[in-house]
């Protein structure tokens, strides 16, 4: 018996050894591929699966793809990171009843420099090139069309960078394999998605400064804005509007009205006693 003690003994160990020998089971974890912005709606190609061992793997961060897919960005993710839930869940367009939600595109001064927000008031002014008028040339018009529209959305890369968020982005990004400058930079264009009422407005000219009977257009602004957005001789540009606009209207201005030329000049004759000047209007020479 007491031969057979060591034996036992041995064997416990030998087992534990084993035990301790055999690696630790694994599980799936979502990582990104790349730096992803902020607002970027995710895609399979977006995502890397790697094994951890159970116990170094995040408490909470995602490991099936399915459950990421095609959800948006609330946050930027650099190429490596984990994908949580925090992460996700991008601005949720909010519409009432009698709005639709109208996206336009817009160059970096036509929209305010990136510097609004969602939820600002903000009117249209639409300037055609051309104007569609018999001898207009490449004179632009430009007209106000409406106001009291809601922003709703504004794409990530043309909005205003935030300083601690640029901070971040050049000491992080930049060192990311993943990361190019045109994926976290400014972009110079984008897209403004406005929440535009349904209803018919009437887009006024008011010609009353000029001794003309002003003049009305009954238009719905739901229509009428994709079709400026998207004509080759428009471009859309937004201003901001006060919590309490005071409401006014425009005749529109024509460009090459604003161009006035010098009438005739004054032309020295001589008299008896000196030059004086008389006013002259130049003969066209046959």
């Amino acid at each position: 018996m007491k031969r057979l003690i060591p034996l036992l003994i041995a064997g416990i160990i030998f087992v534990g050894a084993l035990l301790m020998l055999q690696p630790e089971p694994t599980v799936p974890m979502l990582k990104a591929a790349q730096y992803l912005p902020q607002g970027h709606q995710i895609q399979e190609s977006d995502l890397q699966v790697v094994q951890l061992p159970r116990s170094q793997a995040p408490e909470g961060a995602f490991s099936d793809p399915q459950a990421v897919i095609g959800q948006t960005l609330s946050l930027p993710r650099l190429q490596g990171d984990y994908l949580y839930p925090a992460n996700l869940g991008g601005e949720k367009l909010v519409l009432a009843p009698d709005e639709r939600a109208v996206a336009i595109g817009l160059n970096d001064s036509a929209g305010l420099a990136g510097m609004l927000q969602p939820g600002d008031r903000v009117g249209v002014t639409a300037v055609i090139f051309g104007a569609g008028v018999p001898g207009a040339g490449q004179g632009a018009f430009a007209k106000t069309i409406s106001g009291g529209f809601r922003v709703l959305y504004i794409s990530p890369d043309f909005r205003a960078l935030d300083p601690l968020e640029q901070a971040s982005t050049d000491s992080g990004a930049a060192t990311s394999p993943g990361y190019t400058p045109s994926s976290a930079e400014r972009q110079e264009s984008g897209t403004v998605i406005l929440a535009v009422p349904i209803e018919a407005e009437v887009i006024a000219y008011d010609f009353t400064s000029f001794g003309v009977e002003s003049a009305t257009r009954l238009l719905n602004v739901v229509d009428l804005l994709p079709a400026l957005d998207h004509a080759q001789n428009v471009a859309l540009s937004l201003f901001l509007e006060p919590d309490d606009p005071v409401s006014f209207v425009t005749s529109g201005v024509y460009l090459p009205d604003l161009v006035i030329t010098p009438g005739p000049s004054p032309t020295p004759t001589e008299t008896p006693t000196g030059y004086q000047p008389i006013l002259t209007t130049p003969t066209p020479t046959p």
